[in-house]
């Protein structure tokens, strides 16, 4: 793909011309379009916008930094923004993620489908959807449950029936698809199946942690699932129609199932041409809990257990995995960490909370470290949250601990977050009534990988 069709793939917010440093960018991209081919197939909390890396990327093949057919490398795939712009500009790409439903996700919005086969299974979904349905509400009514469908592993009180075995019959029909047409095209099919879940479940719409609606709102909730599942579905095939006509089928995307703090086991060393990642902005727990908002998504596949998705939270940074890196030297790796975490001591705030998070981040920056060839580009999406109501530099302990490793500072990106589906208030001591500002600001932090792994 050439320069000028690339841009008006893309509909850049700049001119290509206009640009000869990232200063020349305006990052906020308030307005813009977040949904544009495949970015449109699910919701995912926190997600990083497209235009950061369109533009990132853009700009680093306009000054020969990558070249097409490179390889990116996210350390957290999250939603697959990353994956997807590489797939758009021409580049391979390699992920990690500890959320399996992220990594179906990743898939499926990265990986371009065959527009026959597409159309095909989606027939083949849709063929005598309505009067099978039909007949599942009218044995549920009739008989109290539905004897030839199996449910889903989800927590009893979250589903309105018949609902849940109108879900089933979908799951059932996806698992038919895979061994009709193939894995890829069952997986595309489970996101509509995902997005129907949330819709259809008890889940109060707003919400990524698991937060019901009230008793009384839940006997008023009788959703029409095939409606939801039939609209989202028509919309996810003509998005990757759209994706599939304008990207090379021939690049390859790989999500790997696995932990990025231990990436090079699968990715290898010395292998990427550039890196593009927005970390979690803290521990799952307090701040965004992929594990709840994937949940009942996940296991609605019937391709996850409830163990695997209880255990996400728990083990994102910050959570119960073992610490890599001795917490006594990292404080003097970073001055802003230190001073951070002595205020954070001074008001017995949450200091081991903190220290944790940040001895599993800077695992993945020595990782990554590894990853990356030498003097490219990684760029780091952080923002800077509250703990016990002290501001966390994010940005700051990005750049110091990374220096420590050998990454050569080259420049820090201020943005606005105008568009970033997260909440902007919070109760951090759990006091009803009494919130604390979240972030509203992010920052584009871009080092150059250590010279020498």
């Amino acid at each position: 793909m050439t320069k000028d069709s690339r841009q008006s793939v893309l509909g850049s917010v700049s001119e290509p011309d206009e640009i000869t440093s990232l200063d020349d960018i305006d990052w906020t991209f308030k307005g813009v379009n977040t949904q544009k081919y495949t970015h449109g197939l699910h919701k995912y909390p926190a997600r990083m916008v497209p235009q950061i890396v369109d533009n990132l990327l853009s700009y680093y093949l306009d000054e020969g930094v990558i070249e097409e057919g490179d390889l990116i490398y996210d350390p957290f795939s999250g939603s697959g923004t990353t994956s997807v712009e590489a797939r758009l500009h021409g580049l391979n790409a390699e992920a990690n993620d500890i959320n399996p439903f992220a990594v179906m996700l990743s898939e499926a919005k990265a990986t371009p489908l065959e527009r026959n086969d597409l159309s095909d299974s989606r027939d083949f979904i849709l063929q005598n959807l309505s009067s099978d349905l039909r007949d599942v509400r009218e044995e549920y009514e009739s008989e109290g449950e539905v004897s030839s469908l199996e449910l889903p592993e989800v927590r009893d009180g979250w589903f309105p029936q018949p609902q849940l075995y109108e879900l089933s019959l979908l799951r059932n029909r996806i698992d038919e698809v895979e061994d009709e047409y193939g894995i890829e095209y069952a997986r595309f099919w489970r996101i509509v199946l995902s997005h129907t879940t949330r819709k259809v479940s008890y889940q109060r719409n707003g919400e990524f942690k698991r937060y019901r609606l009230s008793e009384e709102d839940r006997e008023e909730h009788n959703p029409d699932l095939e409606s939801i599942f039939t609209k989202k579905l028509k919309e996810n095939y003509n998005l990757m129609l759209e994706y599939s006509d304008v990207v090379d089928h021939s690049l390859e995307t790989t999500i790997h199932y696995s932990d990025s703090r231990s990436a090079t086991e699968d990715v290898g060393e010395d292998v990427a041409d550039i890196v593009i990642t927005s970390p979690p902005y803290g521990d799952h727990k307090t701040t965004v809990a992929y594990g709840q908002f994937s949940q009942d998504p996940a296991l609605l596949t019937g391709k996850v257990t409830y163990d695997e998705m209880r255990n996400v939270d728990k083990n994102g940074l910050g959570g119960k995995n073992e610490i890599v890196e001795p917490l006594s030297d990292l404080e003097e790796y970073s001055p802003a960490l230190k001073e951070t975490l002595e205020t954070l001591r001074e008001k017995e705030g949450r200091s081991d909370d903190a220290l944790n998070f940040f001895s599993d981040y800077y695992a993945v920056m020595e990782e990554v470290a590894k990853i990356a060839k030498p003097s490219q580009p990684v760029a780091w999406v952080v923002a800077n949250r509250t703990m016990s109501r002290v501001n966390i530099p994010t940005h700051l302990i990005t750049v110091e601990l990374c220096e420590h490793l050998g990454y050569e500072f080259d420049v820090n990106l201020p943005r606005e977050i105008p568009n970033k589906t997260m909440p902007l208030s919070n109760a951090p001591e759990n006091v009803t009534g009494d919130t604390g500002e979240l972030m509203s600001n992010e920052n584009i932090v871009i080092l150059r990988a250590p010279e020498t792994n």
